[in-house]
């Protein structure tokens, strides 16, 4: 099945389902968005510690990193010898899994149907709510970059192993990245990244 096939089927599982995956066109609270988002539409729609889910308003390339929290970069997106460019629509995708560190071990990322997606998956809190006490440190973060211009995966990886890695926080290094991957390069680029949760 092509990936183009895969996003059809993936759209048409959403309604088949109820509407859930596509009634969840907006970002929710705990996604953060940076440079032209409204441009590309909601991003990241579900998470979870293997998995994210994203949609896209118009076609874009796309980069989609994992993020410890001790800073090391897991590149899920795009895969060697793979198009970098992706369809308006709903798009998920699933890593390896975390270990106990946060990290994980280097594995090719599976590709799964929206409808696995939202039973494995889980919303992002609403924007303002108390989370209490039982608010822990994600393991790591997702990452989601999109773009006007491609970057295929060797060019990701080298761009990555040319970057000065060492930042003040999490979040500096994970608004860092889009900028150091694509802004200098593309016309118009978004970048969406959520906690991917345990």
């Amino acid at each position: 099945m092509t990936r183009g096939t895969l996003v059809v089927v993936w759209l048409l599982a959403g309604y088949a389902g109820g509407g859930r995956l596509a009634s969840s066109q907006s970002p929710r609270g705990g996604v953060t968005r940076l440079g032209a988002a409204d441009a590309y539409g909601p991003g990241i729609t579900t998470v979870s510690a293997g998995q994210v889910q994203f949609t896209l308003a118009r076609p874009a390339h796309v980069i989609v990193l994992r993020v410890a929290q001790d800073g090391g970069i897991e590149p899920i997106l795009p895969r060697a010898g793979e198009p970098t460019q992706y369809e308006a629509g709903l798009h998920g995708v699933e890593g390896p899994p975390l270990d106990a560190t946060g990290g994980s071990p280097v594995h090719e990322p599976v590709l799964r149907s929206a409808e696995a997606l939202a039973r494995a998956g889980r919303r992002a809190p609403p924007p303002g709510a108390d989370l209490g006490d039982s608010v822990s440190t994600p393991p790591a973060f997702w990452l989601v970059i999109v773009s006007d211009v491609a970057t295929n995966a060797s060019e990701v990886r080298t761009r990555l192993q040319a970057m000065k890695l060492e930042f003040p926080s999490v979040k500096a290094e994970l608004e860092a990245l889009p900028k150091a991957l694509v802004a200098k390069r593309a016309g118009s680029w978004a970048a969406y990244y959520a906690p991917a949760g345990r």
